[in-house]
């Protein structure tokens, strides 16, 4: 007797999955007759439906986004079929164009790293440096030697500085820019800016103390470790590939 229960129960079963089944293929049917007799060429229209497929898939995306993007690229699609173009020659490979789409496009190779987040990333970069270092010299200095060390604040205008200077004067020295002054006069402001920037930190020194305080030796080596962690965080966020530990040499 169960063994007459099992088997409807069984064919129950089987009828469900197939009708899901079935359901899925008709999905899947509607969805690629979507791009056919729009105008693309069946190549084009294999792309555009596997593309479509792996962009229902981004969550970072809204759907409207998702649908501006696909008439966007079925429009360029037609126009450039009249000259010979194919999806791949245009977008590349399917994955490459949701990368570019989600993570924006990659620059070119040798391109300067957007200025203020190479700022940021070398500034908080000097801090690092600095602060260790500093921090340090003050554990291994012998004795009482508090009119030898460097106030917090001069420590953080060096940085902010170093930080400015460093994406901007390879940009002012770069032949291939078209420059508003000639190279002489541009030696001549780089080394004014060197010397206010180092007559500005010794200067700091003569500051009151509550203005330019000195702190703990331990204080500034985890002020440099924190400062070195944010500057992973930015150079990681911005796909920065210049400055301190650089893949990729400036100009």
């Amino acid at each position: 007797m169960s063994e007459n229960n099992t088997q409807p129960r069984n064919a129950g079963h089987q009828q469900r999955n197939a009708g899901v089944k079935q359901d899925r293929n008709s999905a899947v049917k509607e969805e690629r007759s979507a791009f056919d007799n729009i105008g693309l060429t069946k190549r084009n229209a294999d792309y555009m439906f596997r593309f479509n497929q792996a962009l229902q898939n981004v969550t970072k995306l809204d759907t409207d986004k998702k649908t501006e993007i696909v008439q966007g690229m079925v429009d360029e699609l037609i126009e450039g079929q009249k000259s010979g173009m194919t999806a791949k020659s245009q977008y590349g490979d399917i994955k490459t164009r949701i990368d570019g789409l989600v993570n924006g496009p990659k620059r070119p190779v040798g391109a300067d790293d957007p200025f203020w987040p190479s700022a940021l990333y070398n500034g908080l970069t000097f801090f690092m440096f600095f602060g260790v270092m500093f921090g340090i010299m003050y554990f291994f200095a012998k004795g009482n030697q508090t009119g030898q060390q460097v106030g917090i604040v001069s420590v953080l205008f060096s940085a902010i500085i170093a930080g400015i200077a460093l994406p901007m004067i390879p940009r002012t020295f770069d032949t291939k820019r078209q420059h508003r002054f000639n190279i002489w006069i541009r030696i001549l402001f780089a080394l004014i800016f060197v010397v206010i920037w180092l007559g500005l930190f010794y200067g700091m020194a003569y500051l009151p103390w509550w203005m330019n305080p000195i702190i703990p030796a331990w204080l500034q080596i985890a002020l440099g470790v924190i400062a070195g962690g944010a500057a992973y965080l930015v150079r990681r966020k911005w796909k920065l590939t210049q400055g301190f530990f650089s893949t990729q040499p400036r100009r």
